[in-house]
Formats: C-alpha cells, structure tokens, sequence
C-alpha cells in the first residue's frame, strides 16, 4: 500500500482529502507545517507528497525545493495545491504536478496515479439517468442528468447556460433519497434540437449526500 504525505495548515483540507484518498486506499500522513513535513519524511519514506503552496513559515515551493537539493529525500514526486494565479512560481521549484484550487477530487487522484506504481482506481463516475432541477439566479429549470460522480454530474437542458455559471438548489434523487448541492458549470456543448449538456461541479454538498452518491457510484462500478 503507498504513502502519501498531505501538508497544509487548514484543518479542512487534511480531513477532506485525506478522507478521499483512505477510500482510494492509500495510506495517510499529515502535517501541518513544511518543517514538520520533513520531520517526518526524514524518519519515515513516503511515495507521494501533496503540500499547499501558501504554508506559515517555510512555503510549499521553497519545502519542494529543498527536497530537491538533498539527495536522500529528492526522488520522491511532489504534488503543489495552489490557486491559478500562482501557477508560474509553483511550476519553477521543481514539483512534478502542480494542482488548482478549488480541488477536484478526480483530477487530484488522476494525478496521484501518474506517479505512482498502481492502477487506475476504479471510476467515481456512474451512468445515472434521472430528473434534476435546479436554479440560475432567478430562473428555475429542470433536465435530465446522464452520469453522475462525488465531484458532479452531467446535465442535460433546453436552458442556454454559460461556463462559470452558478447554480443553486440543485435536485435530484438516488434511490428515492434526496440530493441537494450548489454547483458551478465547467463546461458546456450544444446539442441538436436545441438542447444543451453541462458538466456542473458541486461547490457546495452535504457530506450526507456526498456519501450517498459514492454509494451509488461504488455500487454501478
């Protein structure tokens, strides 16, 4: 079983990844700090690293950089979280990946399987037709979803929707139980007949529902 180093300062970031990658069936190490990241490294090896590039103290870039430099920690591949703006000075120390935020669960473990010796985990992401509603500002419509994962869903509408866009009170059922999220739309194609396809991110779900869907999920693979 592989080892992956987390690093980050924000409490919610550890538990909400490290939750997602014990069920991809790693094995978890955090630290709060990048002084306290090498501590660890030092005593005990690990195969993967993931740090936030804004830390206290030492930055994620200049803990990467260092790695680099010592020949006994340098091999192993480093992961930087940043935000889009900072991607030129993430890219520069020496990372193998560098990761946006917000982050998404899917391109974070698709990353993480570039590095690593594994397979490719097994699909977060179901065939799922069903009704869904949902609202843009004021406007409310309804659609169809085609397929669906922890980190969203395909939608399928007549409403001409733009990228960005926010969507409130998404809703839906699995299994005749209720799914209620916020989204945003990451990407969007016309169809014929007038009718669109949206990929819709959840911004903003449940830890209820979020477990329900990987139940689903887990369940159709």
């Amino acid at each position: 079983m592989k080892t992956v180093l987390l690093i980050s300062n924000l409490e919610a970031f550890l538990e909400r990844n490290k939750s997602l990658l014990n069920r991809a069936g790693f094995i978890i190490l955090t630290a709060t700090s990048a002084e306290e990241a090498l501590q660890i490294y030092r005593r005990q090896p690990v195969d993967l690293i993931i740090s936030l590039l804004d830390l206290p103290g030492m930055r994620g870039d200049a803990l990467c950089r260092s790695i680099r430099q010592d020949d006994n920690l340098r091999r192993v591949p480093f992961i930087l979280v940043c935000y889009e703006s900072d991607l030129e000075r993430a890219s520069s120390c020496g990372a193998n990946a560098c990761v946006i935020k917000p982050v998404h669960p899917e391109l974070l473990l698709t990353q993480i399987s570039r590095f690593l010796a594994i397979p490719t985990r097994r699909k977060y992401r179901a065939s799922f037709n069903a009704s869904v509603k949902g609202t843009r500002g004021t406007l409310e419509f309804s659609g169809m979803t085609r397929n669906i994962s922890v980190s969203g869903l395909l939608c399928e509408c007549s409403l001409h929707l733009n990228q960005e866009d926010e969507i409130t009170n998404l809703l839906l059922d699995i299994d005749a139980q209720p799914i209620v999220a916020n989204g945003k739309v990451v990407w969007a194609e016309s169809q014929p007949g007038g009718m669109y396809n949206y990929g819709v991110h959840f911004t903003n779900i449940a830890p209820e529902c979020r477990d329900r869907i990987e139940e689903f999920v887990g369940n159709s693979q």
